[in-house]
């Protein structure tokens, strides 16, 4: 049954009395988003490339290059780039481009960006933690810089997207801490305040890309119902992580709902490196749980059939992704079968470590845990805060026996980036296969376009057979816009704010 918009706004004036700090202003050309998280690094722009970082930041600071919908690569503050040789990349830049307070961007801008990610700082940044192969910069003329690797990165001009550049001087003069609350880039938006629950945006007019709207108001809303009413009431023009079942109200109210692609796929993955008496460590006891979960009601009934299955860890719009590698087959009977060759004819129970975020996250790991108790695997799930999560993967802190996690191919759309976290590259690794470790490392180096394919897909299949993990659904995220909002586009967790209106 559809859902008015009177009777939803009837049944959700709880939420409503919850927001009294949301209030349309008199400006009406400032757009208003809500959102789940914030960014606790504010505006680093070194400090985390993924969402909901990069929603932000890719309104305050531009890469080298862009990557596009389908995966394609595009110019942004370079406008051109080739190769000098294996391990050098020279790029040709904007000779229009300013940052917002004014100063001129230039080649020694890029130059300061690579030498601070070369120098030694904080491991957890992510984009030093995805580009450790930087080694040098230096600028040609003004508008001409090279980048040099450490070893040969064929595809490093995809990296560069992620490659943002803050203007130097008031870096230096700020440090990274205090510039994250003060950031200066070169994007179409300025950020004026970064409070608990509300971020204020201003037009930077002086951008090369500049806006139509004058500024971005964001709110800190973690409940979906407070969001989705606050949308409704003509307080909100943007809510992100809008849920299937929301999309007639959206529709029915004018609105329009907006389908992006997150460049992951999502995962289950199992911990059983460390752990050599974990019926995890029996390959026949990984293909058996895989067996064992509905993917496909799980993308139609909670995704809305937006979306792929999985097969392998990567999406089907990056470079290695190989389209002949089919998901497991939903089989409870095969995957009974196998776990009792394996001696766990009774099942076992087995610990499920998660962290909310994404459109409907918490009801897909029920659907898995429920599946999974179908073949005698009895699933407990913890819930742990998102930060604190992040945290102890990158510090190898897992102690459940499974835990969610997104396999990105984002920056570079390349199936083998996420292997820097989830292989023997990984400093405390939750996965380590031998085997597969010479293929993924020449995968990183190889030049030839033809070769390079054949080696990721090779690793594509080594992931989906050893099945280290659950690989889940291509992940998506859902937008719902107000009537008056229209240009509201993203992919890969860029935003293209310079083609937002309001009517």
């Amino acid at each position: 049954m559809r859902l008015s918009r009177r009777t939803f706004m009837a049944t959700t004036g709880a939420g409503a009395a919850m927001l009294p700090h949301i209030g349309r202003t008199a400006d009406a050309k400032t757009l208003r988003i809500a959102i789940g998280g914030f960014p606790p690094e504010k505006g680093n722009a070194y400090a985390n490339i993924q969402t909901p970082a990069i929603i932000l930041n890719s309104g305050l600071f531009d890469g080298l290059t862009r990557l596009n919908k389908d995966g394609s690569l595009s110019p942004s503050l370079a406008t051109s780039w080739e190769p000098v040789d294996p391990v050098t990349w020279r790029f040709k830049l904007r000779d229009d481009v300013v940052f917002s307070n004014g100063k001129t961007f230039d080649a020694g801008a890029v130059v300061h960006a690579v030498e601070y990610l070369v120098a030694p700082g904080p491991a957890t940044e992510g984009v030093r933690r995805d580009m450790p192969f930087l080694a040098s910069a230096k600028a040609i003329d003004k508008t001409t810089v090279e980048i040099a690797t450490k070893m040969p990165i064929p595809y490093f001009p995809r990296y560069a997207a992620v490659l943002l550049i803050v203007e130097p001087e008031t870096w230096q003069k700020l440090g990274a801490k205090a510039f994250s609350e003060q950031p200066v880039g070169t994007g179409p938006f300025k950020a004026d305040s970064w409070d608990v629950g509300r971020i204020m945006f201003s037009a930077n007019r002086t951008s090369w890309r500049a806006p139509k709207i004058d500024g971005i108001e964001w709110l800190l809303l973690t409940d979906v119902p407070s969001r989705l009413q606050a949308l409704l009431s003509g307080r909100l023009d943007v809510v992100y992580q809008l849920p299937p079942e929301d999309f007639d109200i959206i529709k029915n109210f004018g609105g329009t709902v907006v389908r992006t692609s997150e460049a992951s796929a999502a995962a289950v993955f199992f911990n059983f490196l460390n752990k050599p008496d974990s019926p995890l460590a029996d390959v026949r006891v990984r293909r058996a749980l895989n067996m064992a979960v509905d993917r496909k009601s799980i993308v139609d009934v909670l995704l809305n059939g937006e979306t792929k299955l999985s097969s392998q860890p990567t999406v089907h719009e990056s470079f290695g992704y190989d389209p002949s590698i089919q998901p497991y087959p939903y089989d409870p009977t095969a995957a009974k079968k196998l776990l009792a060759e394996a001696g766990y004819a009774n099942g076992f129970p087995m610990v499920l470590e998660t962290a909310t975020g994404s459109t409907n996250s918490i009801l897909i790991v029920q659907r898995i845990a429920d599946d999974l108790t179908r073949v005698g695997v009895k699933v407990e799930v913890r819930q742990k805060g998102v930060i604190q999560f992040l945290n102890d993967f990158v510090r190898g802190r897992f102690e459940a026996d499974a835990f969610t996690l997104q396999w990105g191919s984002y920056p570079t759309l390349d199936a083998i980036q996420m292997t820097i976290m989830s292989s023997c590259r990984k400093n405390l690794p939750w996965y380590c296969n031998r085997e597969i470790q010479p293929v993924i490392d020449a995968a990183w180096q190889e030049q030839d376009p033809a070769k390079a394919l054949a080696l990721r897909q090779q690793v594509m299949r080594f992931y989906h057979d050893d099945a280290p993990g659950l690989f889940l659904h291509e992940n998506v995220t859902f937008l719902g816009l107000s009537p008056r909002t229209s240009g509201y586009n993203a992919h890969f967790g860029f935003v293209t704010y310079e083609n937002i209106r309001i009517s």
